[in-house]
């Protein structure tokens, strides 16, 4: 499916879907909606009072046209109140849009998604970024297991329709750059929902490090994968005692994008936990309990997709994608609660409960990480159900132990719409992680289970290195789909780095 700009009279559009968005307090929902009411003489407000259209945010209403008309259907979508509308919105709404598309049949559509030429140049630009990636979000479907691949979408062509006053000041190529970085930025959130979203079965250590071998090699990216025995000889322990239980070896995945300019000296770390599958090892889960554990490996595709992003987008940095790959499954070898074992980075650990293993396998990932000699190292992580409990199933946490980076991460988040909160690295928690015959335990107590977690992790990086770590242990999954956000894998935290990583230089002063 491609996106494309239209400036004339969407009118005029050769689509056979209009989506126009609703605002409910403005006079006739807004310009947008009132053209289009008054080209069909009213029927479409006729339609809006039948269905009880209130212009909510979120609530629709399609409207088939009369004959003679070139568009049969218009949809129109509720934004809420104008002042509130912004880039979540439009997301929001160009996604449904292709949703109703796919519902009709439609091939082509088009969506007016702009107030009036009200915003400034740069919120325009941000506008349409949003409209085009709801679009091509919005059109996702993983199709990879059916038979009928039938199933996948009917919808060829997303035209962003507006008027040249919607748009005043604002160069062409801006919004064509606008279209394109949403391009990228989805490619990269499909691939980490494809990851996600496929069978354990499939997709075990060495599969996942195919499928990034793969990825790399389209887009020229540097590509090595580290087997056990490499392991061994990095003394990465703490990950190989985490797949000793499982037939299938852990892999350490590591993806280098280098700028042709090699201007910058920034240099930054993208760390994710991958376990393909997490049975819970010896401290076995509940039968429920593994139902999802599939997602388990949700950080490492998030690291994946924005990998493949920033290939396409190719910012001025030096960006490593490093991913720790295991399966946690139980057997003779695995390793027990009571076991001490000592990783690359030199601190040894008791085991206290094998199903606290994610940290185990980034412990040794962050010291890999920390080698490369980044300037800064942000690791995600489906770490903890504590963080769930916390703040829900939509929302991550971020520890930042470093206040300029945090500064950065937050422009990030809010940038690209997506859901962080930040949590405190709560140094008096730390007592709970003391051991009375190793550096430290794998596990505290019950309470601040997210926090003991994240403290956990800030033992195996540097103090002087600004390290982040990120939660994502809700929101990698979504069990409903709603606007740009599909059943399954969500791709999440891949729009969040994007925009970090292509941030200006001298925010990363």
């Amino acid at each position: 499916m491609k996106v494309t700009l239209f400036t004339d009279d969407v009118k005029e559009a050769p689509v056979q879907l209009i989506a126009v968005g609703a605002f409910a307090d403005e006079p006739d929902r807004g310009s947008a909606f009132a053209s289009l009411n008054q080209w069909l003489d009213g029927a479409l407000a006729e339609a809006s009072r039948e269905e009880n259209f209130e212009a909510k945010p979120g609530q629709q209403v399609v409207f088939n046209l009369p004959a003679g008309h070139s568009v049969r259907r218009v949809m129109a979508f509720g934004l809420g109140d104008k002042s509130s509308f912004g880039p979540d919105a439009a997301r929001r709404m160009a996604a449904e849009a292709v949703k109703t598309g796919q519902k009709v049949g439609a091939t082509e559509l088009a969506v007016q998604g702009l107030p009036d030429g009200e915003q400034s140049p740069e919120a325009v630009v941000a506008l349409v970024q949003a409209l085009a990636e709801g679009a091509l979000l919005g059109s996702y479907k993983y199709t990879e297991y059916l038979s009928d691949k039938g199933r996948r979408s009917t919808v060829e062509e997303v035209k962003l329709a507006f008027v040249a006053d919607d748009v005043h000041g604002v160069k062409g190529a801006d919004l064509r750059g606008a279209v394109k970085r949403a391009e990228a930025v989805t490619e990269g959130v499909r691939f980490a929902r494809d990851l996600v979203n496929m069978p354990p079965n499939e997709l075990i250590p060495a599969e996942l490090a195919d499928r990034a071998k793969r990825m790399a090699k389209r887009h020229d990216l540097t590509f090595k994968v580290l087997h056990a025995r490499d392991l061994e000889r990095q003394g990465m322990n703490l990950h190989l005692g985490v797949g000793k239980g499982s037939t299938n070896e852990p892999k350490l995945i590591h993806l280098t994008y280098t700028p042709s300019s090699k201007s910058s000296q920034r240099v930054v770390a993208l760390v994710g936990k991958g376990l393909t599958f997490d049975a819970g090892g010896l401290s076995l889960k509940t039968s429920e309990g593994m139902m999802t554990m599939k997602i388990d490996m949700g950080g490492a595709a998030a690291v994946l997709g924005a990998m493949e992003a920033i290939a396409i987008s190719k910012p001025d940095c030096i960006v490593h994608g490093v991913i720790g790959a295991a399966e946690n499954m139980p057997d003779g070898n695995a390793i027990r609660p009571g076991d001490v074992i000592t990783g690359k980075k030199g601190v040894s650990v008791e085991i206290l409960n094998t199903d606290a293993e994610g940290r185990l396998v980034l412990a040794d990932a962050l010291a890999y990480a920390q080698d490369l000699k980044p300037t800064e190292i942000i690791d995600l992580a489906t770490l903890t159900g504590a963080c769930m409990v916390a703040l829900g199933p939509h929302t991550a946490g971020a520890f930042v132990r470093d206040e300029a980076l945090f500064a950065r991460l937050e422009q990030a988040w809010q940038a690209s719409g997506e859901k962080f909160w930040r949590m405190p690295l709560e140094r008096q928690l730390r007592e709970m992680l003391e051991s009375d015959i190793a550096d430290i335990k794998n596990i505290g107590e019950r309470w601040g289970g997210a926090i003991t977690a994240a403290l956990f992790l800030s033992e195996f990086v540097d103090s002087d290195v600004a390290w982040a770590h990120l939660d994502v242990a809700g929101p990698v999954f979504a069990g409903k789909a709603k606007g740009e956000i599909p059943k399954g894998g969500t791709g999440f935290a891949v729009r969040t780095l994007v925009e970090l990583i292509h941030q200006p230089l001298e925010l990363q002063e």
